[in-house]
């Protein structure tokens, strides 16, 4: 029997049992789709994202030391345990996690007042997440970072030194006018802070925000740059 962890909560500490495994649905590709009268065939714009997409366990409930309503009340707390979006994961890709809001109710259904069945649904972002992309990654010299899948990352980048230095990761270069301790880059918020700080006045970008594209990402930095560490955020669909 499977195990589901949502929003760091085990579905082990309710005595739930997931019957089968889930099956897989393939993210669906954001287009924008134009039809021209006179023109056969439409129009497809790739706007470069996917939509989100479901996924459902059917889940079985039952312990001789609890009834019916108690096992029903610990499900409902742990299913609406998160506000937005928490982290999913299952004992059926150990490797990955996924961004996950709990989508819908229903019936849980009583069976002999000691167990019950029920389908649970989550509303997840499309990414399948690689938990060793949350991993730092320190570089303490010009070195490269392989990204493993085929799809562009946005990485949360720590920058270690101070007074100015400037950042070169691929194509990207960072400019940092003033660093003091250390500074932080997230390429996922858009953001630059140290702590609760905003730091967004001290880094000039001149390629946006860095992406690690699939295969070699060649990282190094100068002036008073010292280290820095790297969360890839690797993902896949």
């Amino acid at each position: 029997m499977g195990v589901i962890i949502y929003n760091g909560i085990s579905s082990e500490e309710f005595a739930i049992q997931v019957e089968h495994p889930p099956g897989y649905e393939t993210p669906e590709k954001d287009y924008e789709v134009t039809h021209i009268p006179g023109r056969n065939g439409d129009i497809y714009v790739d706007k470069g994202s996917y939509k989100n997409v479901s996924r459902s366990y059917d889940i079985a409930i039952g312990a001789e030391n609890k009834d019916f309503i108690m096992m029903a009340n610990f499900i409902s707390e742990w299913l609406n345990s998160a506000s937005g979006y928490a982290k999913l994961e299952d004992s059926y890709e150990p490797e990955y996690y996924r961004l996950a809001a709990y989508k819908s109710g229903g019936t849980i259904e009583n069976i002999l007042q000691h167990a019950g069945r029920i389908t649970v649904a989550f509303d997840c972002k499309p990414q399948r997440f690689l938990k060793s992309g949350d991993n730092p990654v320190i570089v303490r010299a010009t070195s490269k970072l392989r990204n493993p899948t085929g799809f562009k990352s946005l990485p949360i980048i720590k920058v270690n030194g101070s007074g100015k230095g400037n950042l070169r990761i691929g194509d990207y270069v960072i400019t940092i006018s003033n660093i003091s301790s250390y500074l932080t880059i997230d390429s996922e918020l858009q953001d630059a802070y140290k702590g609760i700080t905003n730091c967004n006045s001290l880094v000039t970008l001149s390629n946006g925000f860095p992406k690690l594209i699939k295969g070699e990402n060649e990282i190094s930095f100068s002036g008073g740059i010292t280290s820095v560490e790297v969360i890839p955020k690797w993902w896949t669909l």
